[in-house]
């Protein structure tokens, strides 16, 4: 019985001991996988949060001044490299997967003994790539955002008013001066004033007088008297448009603007950007659209070359207006065949009437572009209502400058395109990436005036990041994961 009984308690210790084996290596296969998943689970987390942080960084400037989100890349520094964004993720991700216990918790274990071994940025966008398409998206966004689809619909209407009186595109100056060569082809009659001497007789054209005062510089006459111009100058060289840009991935997957949201750009342009009427103080270039348009080195020239381009525009216009207003283009006609019968060549009255038509209309034109810079309003097609000069107010125009009817709040006058208007409407004579990048030089130039970011580059800055990070335990486990994030 003794034996018996020491054989069957021998049988159930064997069992036990088989039995807490496999359950031991059970357990412990459990723990590892648990391990396993918590530092995949944990490189998932760090990896987000680091990715947040970094997206975190975006550059305080932009975003107040300009309402854009991008991360500076040289982070204040001046040297603008993915290394160092790299180098950012990679001290988020340490932080946020290595446990530093300390000598105080010689209790605690870490039971995952996470190091980061390599962090990269695979792929990565900058503003300016895909010919700034990068940069625009974002401040189309904003526009979007800020105005609704109906910003654009008083845009298009007058630039289908402009598209259909061809005002953008029609060469009036070389209409114009075909009228004038004709006039001075035109061999005028002589009259004797000496026995063998002959004279000309003159023509007296009042168009002359007119045509004669377009070689004057015309920014006196359109600018106020005590206007103060800016003569600030820049460097072109130093920005984005004229050095040598880094580049990234460019949009990849992402879509770019539309031919529609060239419309809401030009907002974007108007709505962050100063102009002769609207200045703005902190701004490095005073005249920012006109710098858009213009492209020149100082803020003289780049006005200059507005106000000559909004003369032709409103000459153009009021050429329009005038040779269909039948009482005006009858007062220029009976001039003109009084002019005519003067010197007995009424064959050179069609031209002459054509003439005046072109000095009144440019007489009118010098008025209306000052009125637009003193802040007024000028309808882009004129009527009777909102004439200024008449035929005799032609002559002596640059003294009536300033006697408008129409410069009263509420006025006819009201009713018509502002300033900025008219720029948005030279806005899309200019090549696309041409103002995109002059955008961004002017981005550029205002950003470098504040505190840290006086060497500021926008094909520094990144609004897109593939990234890739290597985590390895002491355990024996290693895990490889990749993020990518963007603003929008």
């Amino acid at each position: 019985m003794r034996k018996g009984y020491i054989e069957k308690n021998g049988s159930v210790t064997i069992y036990l001991a088989l039995t807490l084996s496999v359950m031991l290596s059970l357990f412990l296969t459990l723990i590892e996988g648990a391990r396993t998943s918590a530092i995949r689970m944990q490189t998932e987390c760090a990896m987000d949060i680091s990715m947040y942080s970094i997206f975190a960084e975006y550059n305080r400037e932009l975003l107040e001044q300009y309402d854009l989100f991008f991360i500076d890349t040289s982070y204040g520094s001046g040297n603008c490299a993915m290394e160092n964004t790299a180098e950012h993720l990679k001290e988020y991700m340490t932080d946020n997967t290595e446990q530093d216990l300390g000598i105080a918790n010689y209790l605690t274990r870490d039971l995952l003994a996470m190091k980061v071994e390599e962090v990269q940025i695979n792929r990565f966008t900058l503003a300016t790539d895909d010919q700034g398409e990068v940069f625009k998206r974002q401040a189309v966004s904003y526009i979007k955002d800020k105005y609704g689809l109906s910003y654009i619909k008083e845009l298009q209407k007058y630039m289908d008013q402009a598209a259909d009186a061809d005002l953008l595109d029609r060469d009036i100056t070389e209409e114009r001066n075909a009228n004038q060569k004709a006039i001075d082809d035109t061999e005028l009659p002589k009259k004797k004033i000496g026995e063998e001497e002959w004279e000309e007789i003159p023509l007296e054209n009042p168009a002359d007088e007119v045509n004669a005062s377009r070689n004057k510089g015309v920014l006196a006459l359109v600018t106020a008297k005590d206007a103060v111009l800016s003569n600030e100058t820049i460097a072109k060289e130093n920005y984005i448009s004229y050095r040598k840009k880094s580049t990234g991935s460019g949009l990849l997957e992402r879509e770019g603007c539309s031919g529609a949201d060239e419309l809401f750009f030009y907002g974007y342009l108007l709505d962050k950007f100063g102009t002769y009427v609207n200045p703005l103080e902190k701004s490095r270039l005073k005249y920012q659209v006109e710098y858009l348009l213009a492209g020149k080195e100082n803020d003289m020239d780049n006005l200059k070359w507005v106000v000559n381009r909004l003369l032709l525009i409103r000459e153009t216009a009021n050429v329009v207006y005038l040779f269909s207003d039948e009482t005006k283009k009858a007062a220029a006609e009976a001039l003109a065949l009084t002019l005519a019968a003067v010197i007995q060549l009424p064959e050179l009255a069609k031209l002459v009437q054509v003439a005046i038509l072109f000095a009144w209309a440019y007489a009118e034109s010098v008025y209306d572009v000052k009125q637009l810079l003193a802040g007024r309003r000028i309808p882009l097609m004129k009527t009777d209502e909102t004439w200024h000069f008449g035929l005799e107010g032609m002559l002596s125009y640059e003294e009536g400058l300033d006697d408008s009817k129409d410069q009263e709040e509420g006025g006819a006058i009201a009713d018509g395109l502002s300033y900025g208007d008219y720029l948005m409407l030279l806005l899309t004579t200019v090549n696309n990436e041409t103002k995109t990048f002059r955008a961004m030089d002017l981005i550029e130039m205002d950003i470098r005036k504040t505190v840290g970011n006086e060497a500021f580059r926008m094909d520094g800055c990144v609004d897109y990041i593939e990234a890739a990070a290597a985590i390895s335990s002491k355990f024996g486990y290693r895990c490889d994961i990749t993020r990518d994030y963007c603003y929008f």
